[in-house]
């Protein structure tokens, strides 16, 4: 076997994704999901706490250590030497935090290699390891930034092992052999490489350097002094993270030329009102954007949306406006509540308004539940395609079991904020959507969240079909269960998260909206079950039905990636191709009989 098949095997080693998988065992959950989302023992301590951590510490530390261990063992076979090939046993090292770093097992997305390293150099320079163990330690004791200690550490282990390799090079010029002919620094420079020591300083600094390029993000945000400090748990952990986020958010927000109290609120309708009157009551500067001005003039003269929402008055601060330029103008967040199939048009309007870097600069929450027709977009989607400065960083989606009408009028009401950077999610959730009746969570997963709101509305509509049948509650039941597996079996399918499924925005959105005399996709359902056509029934509505335009959608995603879906398929085939709704229900129970799970 050849020796330099060491290298692939120690790649391996190093690729062992502990955090993913201890993480799993101790917590059931995906790392990755949580927290920062890496796959790293300070994430692991974060979300899961010390218990689990400590195992991801040892593991990653053997890691590095195991690798130089094997690299000296199979060296010290293979060429026949007293103690092994220290550079080679280096190698060895090198190829296990590339893999730590870079694992195969996780889409190549590892932790940032710090503990592996260590393990690295602890098996070839443990004296200089444990100096630089020491200083990581005392330097988080001191500061509380794990990434600040890494640095350090990492640093001074390349100072460290630097002032080694002069301190032999000094005892090898004392230490010429008799009969040596050449000049002197010839000597000293080849015993330097020949016994490692130009390899393990070499080393050293690769792996400084390294861990500062690893820990880019986070020096900007130990600059920007919202980095997260380690050892804090529980409440003090929240508040740590709430104020880390509140500090940046308001602070970029003023940097850009953007007022950090004011909120645009795109889309009048009962459910934009509900959001505006939330802001307002919390003091922010809240803009209503109408599309219809004379609809916008209304509003300011009654201050009431007597149609949808009769008896709640809007805040008498909140500015009302047709103007949709004047309505983002200076906004630092910009709440989507418009219809799904508007949404598009609505972000074609504001990119002839905003440059893309005026949209890179503001934050984007979508309110919106639904899928694209042609494109099988979500809403973030959209506005991601349709807005030049839009991207996953800045368009966050907010969703859960809120109808407008309850929460116009302070019901307590619990929804999920989701942003794929936590810094944001918590900004956003603290700043703008946190309120004594109106609770938020949030979240990293906004496929997850997003498809909640989106698949729940189909099932609301078969729950509502049900109410037309006259069926009782065992049918009901049946239904939202057997409806949550489908949600989530498509989810994770689109690079969900499980968990939001059975949360807030999944599980509570599906329940509220199956059986609350509030849901309009429930009221569609129940007259095309008590026989009306579809046409008949959006005819004799004034507001929209979501889920109408998402059945099309959602079935074709589940065809796309071959997800089972059977009770998306029947609703489907009842609206739009006229299958009598007590022939579905009995075509669903006649299905083949098969094991609950999946």
């Amino acid at each position: 076997m050849t020796l330099w098949l060491a290298l692939p095997i120690c790649y391996l080693l190093g690729s062992i994704p502990s955090a993913v998988w201890i993480s799993r065992l101790f917590g059931g959950i995906d790392i990755r999901q949580h927290g920062s989302r890496n796959a790293g023992l300070t994430n692991v301590y974060r979300v899961l706490g010390w218990k689990p951590a400590l195992p991801v510490a040892l593991v990653d530390f053997g890691k590095g250590l195991g690798a130089v261990i094997l690299g000296l063992v199979w060296s010290r076979t293979a060429w026949g030497m007293d103690h092994g090939h220290t550079t080679f046993a280096l190698a060895c090292g090198l190829a296990a935090v590339v893999g730590h770093t870079f694992t195969v097992f996780a889409g190549f997305k590892g932790g940032k290699g710090v503990l592996t390293g260590l393990g690295v150099f602890a098996g070839i320079s443990p004296w200089t390891a444990l100096l630089a163990f020491v200083a990581w330690v005392v330097v988080l004791k001191w500061k509380g930034y794990v990434s600040l200690a890494s640095i350090v550490g990492a640093l001074l282990l390349a100072l460290a092992n630097s002032a080694v390799m002069l301190e032999k090079a000094w005892g090898y010029m004392t230490e010429v052999p008799v009969g040596y002919v050449g000049p002197l620094w010839a000597y000293v420079v080849g015993s330097l490489v020949a016994r490692g020591d130009t390899a393990l300083v070499f080393l050293s600094w690769i792996v400084g350097l390294f861990v500062i390029w690893k820990h880019r993000s986070n020096i900007q945000r130990l600059k920007a002094g919202t980095e997260f400090r380690f050892g804090r748990k529980g409440e003090d952990a929240a508040e740590d993270i709430r104020q880390r986020a509140v500090t940046r958010f308001r602070s970029q927000a003023q940097a850009k030329g953007l007022d950090p109290d004011r909120v645009a609120i795109i889309g009048a309708g009962s459910w934009g009102i509900a959001i505006a009157q939330i802001l307002a009551t919390k003091g922010l500067k809240v803009v209503l954007w109408e599309y219809s001005a004379q609809t916008a003039e209304r509003l300011r003269e009654t201050r009431e949306l007597k149609d949808k929402l009769p008896g709640v008055l809007l805040h008498p601060d909140i500015e009302i406006t047709s103007d949709l330029k004047a309505a983002v103008e200076r906004a630092a967040v910009v709440s989507l509540i418009v219809p799904s199939h508007t949404l598009r048009s609505v972000c074609n309007t504001l990119r002839d308004i905003l440059t893309s870097d005026e949209v890179a600069s503001r934050q984007w929450v979508s309110f919106i539940k639904g899928i694209e027709e042609k494109t099988l977009h979500r809403m973030t989607e959209i506005v991601q395609d349709a807005l030049p400065g839009a991207t996953a960083g800045n368009v966050s989606v907010l969703s859960g079991p809120s109808h407008a009408e309850e929460v116009a009028r302070q019901v307590p009401t619990t929804v999920v904020l989701a942003s794929r950077d936590e810094l944001t999610a918590a900004a956003l959730q603290d700043l703008y959507f946190l309120a004594p009746y109106f609770r938020t969570y949030r979240s990293t997963d906004v496929v997850g969240v997003e498809l909640c709101g989106a698949v729940k509305n189909v099932i609301a509509i078969a729950s509502g079909i049900l109410d037309g049948l006259d069926l009782g509650d065992n049918t009901r039941g049946a239904l939202m269960s057997r409806g949550m597996a489908e949600m989530a079996r498509l989810g994770e399918k689109l690079g969900g998260s499980r968990e939001s499924f059975w949360g807030v925005a999944g599980m509570g959105d599906l329940i509220t909206t199956c059986i609350s005399k509030h849901s309009r996709n429930r009221h569609v359902g129940e007259q095309v079950g008590k026989g009306k056509t579809l046409q008949e029934v959006l005819a004799g509505m004034t507001m929209v039905a979501e889920g109408v335009r998402t059945v099309a959608g959602v079935r074709e995603l589940a065809r796309i990636h071959r997800v089972e879906m059977p009770l998306t398929e029947q609703v489907h085939g009842i609206l739009f191709e006229g299958r009598p709704a007590a022939e579905a229900v009995e075509s669903l129970m006649a299905r083949a009989a098969k094991s609950e799970v999946g």
